[in-house]
């Protein structure tokens, strides 16, 4: 079985930035999500593989080790196979049994070695590192990661706002005594101030368990249901407001619900004129979030105006301006 082409499964060429790969996970989560898709088991796979190429390719570090690995044909061994050249190789210690190993007289299998874990003694021997799709992996564990248990979260503007802790249950397996034992948990979710829509949550080593050094973790996606009548501009919050032009010349008041459910009156003093496409900023009053600056509220003035006047109204107005 080859290795998936990570940069196949995300769309994207060899030479994307890490802003047009960013840009494809979103956009592939978002279309493959299995909330979105009920009843199709091919579609969590799909996922699944989108969020494991973005777990190498969004990392800097990952990705150098996957870009510089994979047209290596040493390390890419492990994944060949059904040619008659070479078996097809179990798992790790099958690899480095036939790497090393193979045909040295005096060297036992490798279930029948002392001392490191799937009897590979290690001690003194060359500092190799291996890798799986890219990822380097410890040879001694020889177990994969369990992929993440996902689940989406929706909150509401006032949670962003002020953060919130969020109960969740999740349904995970273990493993005892050789068998798989599902079990279900209530955990708490704390849902960071100024968190955004499509936001990413790892829980980790909270999720499905093989053993103490083989944990998996919970993935949880945000997603912000807004009906608060407020537009959402990086931290700043936007609303937009209609004013009559008699209102724009003459001064106004009016009551706003902000986010939080508190009531604010603004107020414009006759003589203040305000134009169309005005916009009154708030310094502080936007959305707050750890290491950044707090948001600022804007009101969007847009005027409307009258779509025609009388002899008389065009009268006053002449004698007024």
């Amino acid at each position: 079985m080859s290795e998936e082409n990570h940069y196949k499964t995300l769309e994207v060429p060899e030479n994307a930035s890490p802003e047009e790969i960013k840009k494809a996970y979103r956009r592939l989560s978002l279309k493959y999500h299995p909330d979105k898709n009920p009843g199709k088991p091919e579609v969590i796979e799909t996922f699944q593989k989108i969020s494991s190429a973005f777990e190498v390719l969004g990392d800097p570090q990952k990705k150098a080790e996957y870009d510089g690995m994979k047209n290596n044909p040493f390390l890419r061994m492990n994944s060949m196979g059904g040619n008659g050249d070479m078996p097809p190789f179990q798992n790790m210690d099958d690899l480095f049994a036939n790497l090393f190993f193979a045909g040295m007289p005096g060297m036992m299998p490798m279930g029948g070695m002392q001392g490191m874990p799937g009897g590979f003694p290690f001690a003194g021997g060359p500092n190799i590192q291996v890798f799986r799709n890219g990822v380097p992996i410890n040879v001694h564990q020889g177990l994969q990661k369990p992929t993440p248990i996902i689940h989406t979260i929706c909150i509401n503007m006032e949670q962003v706002l002020n953060g919130a802790s969020v109960p969740l249950e999740i349904e995970r397996w273990i493993i005892e005594n050789g068998n798989k034992v599902f079990e279900k948990q209530t955990i708490y979710v704390n849902i960071p101030k100024g968190s955004d829509d499509n936001e990413i949550i790892m829980l980790r080593d909270i999720g499905n368990f093989v053993n103490e050094q083989c944990k998996g973790d919970v993935k949880i996606f945000i997603k912000v249901e807004n009906d608060s009548g407020f537009r959402r501009h990086g931290l700043d919050l936007v609303l937009e407001k209609t004013i009559s032009l008699k209102e724009a010349l003459c001064g106004f008041t009016f009551d706003m619900k902000y986010i939080n459910g508190k009531n604010y009156s603004i107020n414009n003093q006759a003589g203040n004129i305000i134009v169309p496409e005005y916009q009154k900023v708030i310094s502080g009053m936007g959305l707050a979030r750890e290491g950044h600056k707090n948001g600022n509220l804007i009101i969007h003035f847009k005027v409307q105006f009258p779509e025609k006047l009388n002899e008389e109204q065009i009268a006053k107005l002449r004698e007024a301006l």
